[in-house]
């Protein structure tokens, strides 16, 4: 879940980077819809695993948890691992904004 995150961050600052360029030179240049296009697609796909990790690793790590030690309460175990459900579900938000943007990245190449 950590990869997937780094990873998308990594690809967020590359497009921004060929953004600014586009921008700051003035030429459109078609390999910059391209990239925009295909790397959504494998960036989206990516976060929806690590999401889908994320939510089933923190489901059976807490089973197992909750069945190794007898606690008398499980108030810090919920809070614990409800912190993995919310980065898990950040994650699930970000593989629907991607998904979305694919959409919309997608209407250049279509043009050209």
């Amino acid at each position: 879940m950590f990869s997937a995150a780094i990873i998308g961050l990594v690809y967020a600052v590359i497009q921004l980077f060929f953004t600014i360029s586009e921008l700051a030179t003035r030429i459109k240049n078609p390999i910059n819809y391209q990239l925009d296009f295909y790397g959504d697609k494998i960036i989206s796909y990516l976060l929806a695993t690590g999401s889908a990790a994320g939510f089933g690793v923190s489901k059976d790590l807490k089973d197992a948890l909750l069945a190794l030690v007898a606690l008398d309460s499980t108030d810090p175990v919920d809070k614990f691992f409800s912190r993995g459900y919310a980065s898990a579900s950040m994650l699930l938000f970000a593989f629907v904004c991607l998904a979305v943007l694919s959409v919309f990245s997608s209407y250049p190449i279509s043009k050209d």
